[in-house]
């Protein structure tokens, strides 16, 4: 997807450049609002009470097929119509799952399956879900001050994963062992906070997921429009987070098709692509399309939909030099 906006200001990289989104020009030709179908309220593109598309829309818009659940715990404190949590429950409705906090499952019960997308003194990385030999760089107590662990007072950013003693060829060969499946992944939950950083910490103190394995992932700026105060600028949106847990997994579980460009612009740790550098592969002669179990090539791009078009609305009013949220310290 090429970029339609032209920049005033100072030149930059578009972000979604060359990745697998469907055109959302469409959704710049809605007029009105429509009534919700569930509630009745007055909504624009879709329900963010009831996670669905209002109006025609719902025959217009991607679907998008994820290899896991998604359950996102909003905090009640965020404003529905700002989150873009949302987004992720309308384009791929049947593996995602939003609740309000403290409605929420008792993840205690099944805690083998399921991982919480949280950093913490003992967060795994996706590619140590697969068991591959990487280890994190934890010199300096993560950079932070003394007297403090990254699961209280996280305000830098994390330093990159590392492949260990085992080089790429060997290590490519201990992967291929074993064919992953929708049905054998090595989880089949993975939970979100949508929440700012200091709620999200009282979240990850209930009794209900604390005694989950956490999961943090490879760094990449974020393209969000809003400030949040405090917060650095490789602190994601929620949709954006999914997006990269679901690209981290589905490399490591099928590789990354070494066709696919849609990975330039998002200025991802080279820590990423030096763990997808073994796991990239040519696409088999004559194969179009994208099958579900094949080497990475957009596959969830689309959970972008909604948001790369707001991006691109921001973007033509003002100058993305002049945002805040984009001159955060990295």
């Amino acid at each position: 997807m090429s970029h339609p906006v032209q920049t005033k200001g100072h030149p930059r990289k578009y972000p979604f450049v060359n990745m697998r989104l469907a055109d959302h020009s469409v959704l710049d030709t809605i007029e009105g609002r429509h009534s919700c179908r569930h509630c009745n309220r007055s909504r624009k593109f879709f329900c963010y009470s009831c996670y669905v598309p209002v109006g025609q829309l719902g025959e217009l818009l991607p679907r998008v097929e994820l290899p896991i659940q998604i359950d996102i715990i909003k905090h009640k404190k965020e404003i529905d119509g700002k989150s873009t949590a949302v987004h992720a429950a309308v384009l791929a409705p049947d593996n995602v799952r939003i609740y309000t906090y403290p409605d929420i499952p008792d993840y205690r019960e099944e805690e083998g399956g399921v991982v919480l997308i949280f950093p913490s003194a003992t967060s795994l990385t996706v590619p140590q879900l697969f068991e591959r030999n990487v280890q994190l760089k934890i010199d300096d107590n993560y950079g932070l001050p003394k007297g403090h662990h990254m699961g209280t007072m996280l305000r830098r950013r994390m330093d990159e994963v590392v492949v260990g003693e085992t080089d790429a060829e060997s290590e490519l060969k201990h992967s291929s062992k074993r064919r992953y499946t929708y049905d054998n992944l090595p989880i089949r939950r993975a939970i979100f906070i949508d929440s700012t950083w200091n709620q999200s910490r009282s979240i990850y103190a209930d009794e209900r997921i604390r005694r989950l394995r956490t999961v943090v992932l490879q760094n990449r700026l974020s393209q969000f429009w809003r400030h949040q105060r405090g917060s650095p600028r490789w602190y994601l949106a929620t949709v954006e987070a999914i997006h990269q847990f679901l690209l981290e997994l589905h490399v490591n579980a099928w590789g990354l098709n070494a066709d696919y460009r849609g990975l330039d612009n998002l200025e991802i740790t080279e820590g990423f692509h030096q763990l997808a550098a073994p796991l990239t592969m040519q696409p088999p002669m004559g194969e179009e399309g994208i099958n579900r179990e094949s080497p990475y090539n957009g596959h969830y791009d689309n959970l972008l939909f909604f948001f790369a078009n707001m991006y691109d609305l921001i973007h033509k009013y003002y100058d993305h030099n002049d945002l805040i949220s984009y001159r955060r310290p990295i």
